[in-house]
């Protein structure tokens, strides 16, 4: 692949082999900065997947989603200008185009740049590059679509929230979590005893329902954790009639060595009965692929089409998975955001180069109250909200 430059080496109507996978990499000085974003579309622009990584997305065109006739890919910050960031560089392919001088937009002060787009044409694929900013929810959502345009407006959103001054209490809480072995932030709660004492503040930033993926690990080391998260589940389900829009929706699957429904795509506002039971038996060991395949399947089963989609993986931090089977696999399923929630105790969180793991914002909770915290923060981070006491 060519050097990075300065600049852009213009690469127009290439064509690709049959099968190719195209690497789109992203080069920074230090992590959490950028976003690669990939808009899988179909022919009339409908969005079928969003993806995102920090590092590297990966366009298998043997492996894409039913329908795709065009990949869109792009390169966001969530907090100023793609030009105000020193050292960053992106590749796409091999020999395609090598975009550098922050993402090669030195000269654009806009939040999102437009890298390229993998194309169908007459049953071949092309490649070919586009070059330039974005700016706005407009711009966004014409461009790459409503999905990845809330996307990146839930990211400016919570950027906005960080840099409001957080009151000692909370900086207490968060100073208190325990750290995690592998030196990822943790995120910590505002001092809020439970659900029942918060609420949803700000402008919604989203035009339609979000939905939340669960995965439950019932593993035996998660055994006794089952009625708080019933109580958990029950305490979103009170909070959503109180504060949550029509349409947002919530699904959950049990997972061990097999997966099982636990919740089946339903309306949060509507969350009758709950239970920490699934319908099936989901055996031993610990492998979240079966529990991903399964929330993927439900998604057929939805009342409606949500704006976007994030994924939440309530566990130990204990996988056994093959990470070459599984990172392709959560790549493919368009989770804007992934939340691993983890008891305070827990010391065993995976090592393994597992890419969707190290992408996750982790969670810590010692208690149904703390759980039930944080289904409702990841829903207003979803929204581009925030909680506060009521």
């Amino acid at each position: 692949m060519p050097g990075g430059g300065s600049g852009l080496r213009k690469a127009q109507d290439v064509p690709l082999p049959p099968g190719a996978i195209v690497p789109v990499e992203l080069h920074q000085p230090e992590p959490g900065g950028a976003t690669l974003v990939g808009v899988f579309q179909d022919a009339s622009g409908g969005c079928l997947a969003t993806l995102t990584d920090e590092h590297r997305l990966m366009v298998e065109l043997a492996g894409l989603p039913e329908g795709t006739t065009r990949v869109v890919l792009a390169a966001e910050v969530a907090g100023g200008s793609l030009s105000g960031m020193s050292g960053l560089r992106c590749a796409v392919g091999s020999g395609l185009v090598v975009l550098s001088g922050a993402a090669a937009g030195a000269a654009t002060p806009e939040p999102v740049h437009l890298l390229g787009e993998c194309y169908l044409r007459e049953g071949a694929w092309w490649f070919r590059e586009i070059g330039y900013g974005l700016a706005g929810e407009a711009d966004l959502t014409r461009a790459l679509g409503p999905e990845a345009a809330g996307y990146h407006l839930r990211r400016s959103a919570t950027h906005s929230a960080r840099a409001v001054p957080v009151p000692d209490a909370a900086v207490g809480r968060e100073r208190a979590a325990p750290p995690d072995p592998a030196g990822r932030p943790v995120r910590g709660l505002l001092p809020m005893a439970s659900l029942e004492s918060a609420r949803m503040v700000g402008e919604r930033r989203v035009r339609g329902p979000v939905s939340l993926e669960v995965a439950v690990d019932l593993s035996y080391s998660m055994e006794q954790y089952s009625g708080l998260r019933t109580a958990a589940l029950r305490s979103l389900g009170e909070f959503a009639r109180r504060e949550m829009a029509d349409g947002d929706l919530l699904s959950s699957v049990a997972f061990a060595g097999r997966a099982a429904v636990l919740v089946p795509p339903v309306e949060v506002r509507r969350l009758g009965q709950v239970t920490d039971h699934p319908q099936g038996s989901v055996g031993e060991g610990t492998l979240l692929e079966p529990a991903i395949r399964l929330l993927v399947k439900l998604r057929g089963r939805r009342p409606v089409k949500p704006w976007g989609c994030s994924l939440m993986v309530i566990s130990d931090g204990e996988f056994f998975d093959d990470a070459y089977r599984l990172d392709p696999i959560m790549q493919r399923t368009g989770y804007q955001d992934v939340h691993l929630v983890v008891p305070e105790s827990a010391d065993r969180l995976t090592t393994r180069s597992h890419r969707w793991h190290r992408r996750a914002t982790l969670w810590r909770f010692r208690d149904a109250d703390q759980l039930g915290l944080i289904y409702g923060t990841v829903f207003a981070t979803m929204t581009g909200q925030r909680l506060e006491g009521r």
